[in-house]
This record gives structure tokens, C-alpha cells and sequence, in this order.
């Protein structure tokens, strides 16, 4: 049975899709000392197509005024997700396939949420790459409390296998949940 890449992508649309972004920007801020600067940004959870990009993102504190993300010239409103202003997304369009695009949040002041990454978007669809690595991986999230493995080892397993550089990064599994409700539970 032959399957069509975009048919296979397509599948795995509810997965996070990631060119290029630092394996820091997967993990909790602050839990590794990288060399990304995630700033206030606790996690980003990047979804991509050929000319669109859907960023969600969640930060340590609540934001005051609508946050934007730039990406190249480009400028994205953020729209909040949740109640308190921690969870934000971004749906950036009309983008061009196949290219890496610089990414930044900024606060409503002007002020960077984080420092900037890359990510790139797809080929087009008549486009036929000479190769195309992807990096599978599950269970990326889940609190150390829970007997997990520590973030620190789960980082440098990941990025490990960013260092052979793929084309793109399908995440899985418990990536947030599980630590947002245990530090609920601890809170509590």
C-alpha cells in the first residue's frame, strides 16, 4: 500500500509539527539551562502545515494585554485560550511553503516574551523533496513527582534527536497535562 505524504501528515495533524524549533522550547521554562532563553514562555506547542502555522503557548504567569507573534514581518494578535491570560494561541496564514520562518512573542508593552526561534513550514504541495526525516516521539511532559524521568535527561534525550537534524518533529503523548495538574495538586 503506498501512502501519500500529505495524506500521512494530514493524519497526524493534531501532533506537534516542528521544524527547527530548540528542544528547550519543549520543555518547561527553566528546567534546563540551555541555550535558548525561554523567558516567561512555560511551553509551545507548534502545529505547521505548508503556508500555516498554529502556535499555541502557555506562560508562567498570567499576561495583562494581548500578546502578538511576529513571524518574519509579519504580525499575528494572540487570542487567549483560557480565563486567566496564561494560555494563548496564534494562527499565522499565507505563509510560504518550504521556508524557515523567524518567530517571536512580544507582549502588549513591546517587550520579547522570549527569545526568537525558527520554524519552518512545509514543502508545497507540488513540491518533491530529495529526502524527508522525521523525529517520532511520545510522553515528552509528566511531572519528576510522578517518577517520571527528569526533565533535564528527557531534554537531552531530545535533543539528541534534534541533532540529526529532521524535517520535522511529531510529539505524542503526555506533554503538558500531567505537569500542570500536579503542580495544581501541589498548590492545593
Amino acid at each position: 500500500m503506498i501512502v501519500d505524504r500529505r495524506d500521512f501528515l494530514r493524519g497526524f495533524s493534531v501532533a506537534a509539527l516542528g521544524f527547527g524549533v530548540p528542544a528547550e522550547a519543549y520543555s518547561q521554562a527553566g528546567a534546563v539551562s540551555g541555550q535558548w532563553d525561554a523567558g516567561t514562555l512555560r511551553h509551545v506547542l507548534p502545529i505547521v502545515s505548508d503556508t500555516r502555522m498554529l502556535i499555541k503557548a502557555s506562560f508562567n504567569a498570567p499576561l495583562s494585554g494581548e500578546p502578538v507573534l511576529r513571524v518574519g514581518s509579519e504580525t499575528v494578535r494572540g487570542r487567549m485560550s483560557d480565563t486567566r491570560g496564561e494560555h494563548w494561541h496564534f494562527y499565522a496564514t499565507g505563509l510560504q511553503p518550504g521556508r524557515r520562518h523567524t518567530l517571536a512573542l512580544v507582549a502588549d508593552n513591546g517587550r520579547a516574551l522570549s527569545q526568537p526561534w525558527e520554524l519552518s513550514t512545509f514543502p508545497g504541495p507540488d513540491e518533491r523533496p530529495e529526502r524527508f526525516r522525521v523525529l517520532f516521539f511520545t510522553c515528552a511532559g509528566g511531572h519528576e513527582a510522578l517518577e517520571h524521568l527528569p526533565n533535564v535527561v528527557r531534554n537531552r534525550l531530545l535533543r539528541r534527536a534534534l541533532s540529526f537534524q529532521p524535517d520535522a518533529a511529531v510529539a505524542n503523548g503526555d506533554h503538558i497535562y500531567v505537569g500542570t495538574l500536579c503542580g495544581a495538586l501541589q498548590d492545593a
